[in-house]
């Protein structure tokens, strides 16, 4: 499999590696290592600096909708309905905040999209959510389980670049979620959200933190290497 590089200089050690241009494809084996990086270090973040609460704990939520063959409809529809969910007073009542990746499998002839959610919140009755989530969205399928903390992280970014889609399929898939972000925090986590600062990229050798390419400018993924002078 073809794909393109770029070679970045530490400029105190003379260390060098490569950095994958990004090719278009959301769901590149290759480009998927450096989004699955970025939201990883986001979501510890998050996971870390969350405030504890009585009486709450983590949850992972599954939503799903009736499969369809028309993915750009679907994608939307799904999101629109769980925007619906968070708005409802039972939702508001039971959880604080979270975050959830958007999962797609099948193909163009059967669709299938789903969330996978991880929130914050009370006890909340199995029956509750699924009737909500019955009356808001054309689907019916809720699954709902305690998670451990320290597997939240681990569990969401598996999500990011998991996809059963044949290559064929692959221009449809990427044409569909165009715009749609596929990681997406909400509620108290969208507010702590905004206070994550990303890492410096730093040397694996040396520890510095400042790097140059060998000809000029390029950007790649959230980072922007420039030439030194």
């Amino acid at each position: 499999m073809y794909h393109k590089f770029t070679t970045i200089l530490c400029i105190y050690c003379g260390d060098y590696f490569d950095v994958p241009v990004y090719c278009g494809d959301r769901f590149c084996p290759i480009c998927s290592y450096v989004r699955q990086s970025r939201i990883r270090n986001r979501l510890n973040f998050l996971v870390k600096s969350v405030d504890r609460r009585v009486g709450y704990c983590f949850k992972h939520l599954t939503l799903t909708i009736k499969n369809q063959t028309n993915l750009f409809s679907m994608t939307r529809t799904i999101l629109k309905s769980f925007r619906k969910l968070r708005a409802t007073r039972s939702w508001k009542n039971h959880v604080a905040g979270g975050a959830f990746v958007v999962e797609v499998t099948g193909n163009s002839d059967n669709w299938h999209v789903h969330l996978h959610v991880i929130i914050q919140s009370k006890y909340y009755a199995f029956a509750e959510i699924l009737k909500l989530w019955s009356n808001l969205s054309p689907g019916r399928g809720v699954y709902i389980q305690n998670i451990p903390k320290n597997q939240i992280v681990g569990y969401l970014t598996k999500y990011l670049s998991k996809t059963s889609t044949l290559d064929a399929d692959r221009s449809e898939l990427n044409k569909a979620l165009k715009g749609i972000r596929l990681f997406h925090a909400f509620g108290s986590w969208f507010a702590l959200n905004k206070k994550y600062k990303p890492p410096k990229p730093k040397c694996k050798k040396c520890g510095n933190a400042c790097f140059c390419l060998y000809s000029e400018v390029f950007r790649s993924s959230d980072f922007i290497f420039e030439k030194q002078v």
